[in-house]
């Protein structure tokens, strides 16, 4: 599984996402990837996953799949993650 942060880099919410990012792989050891949709890659994930609202985390299965998509800010609880993370 991965948890991907989708978030511009020239925005007022990638400091709070790259904030989000470090401690949620201090604390729990999963790394989580920063994805910017204004990048070629980053268009072709966001709008692959119709992800249009910034930032947005989202948890993939094994194929890219969806699994869970929270968007807007604040970015969600750690535990929230974790759950979905374990119940998967």
């Amino acid at each position: 599984m991965r948890v991907v942060i989708v978030v511009k880099r020239q925005s007022e919410y990638f400091r709070e996402a790259s904030e989000w990012q470090t401690d949620f792989n201090r604390e729990t050891g999963n790394n989580v990837e920063m994805i910017d949709p204004e990048t070629i890659d980053g268009e072709i994930f966001a709008s692959a996953r119709d992800i249009v609202q910034y930032p947005t985390l989202v948890v993939l299965g094994g194929d890219g799949e969806i699994i869970k998509k929270w968007s807007g800010s604040p970015l969600p609880q750690f535990d929230q993650v974790i759950y979905t993370l374990r119940s998967v």
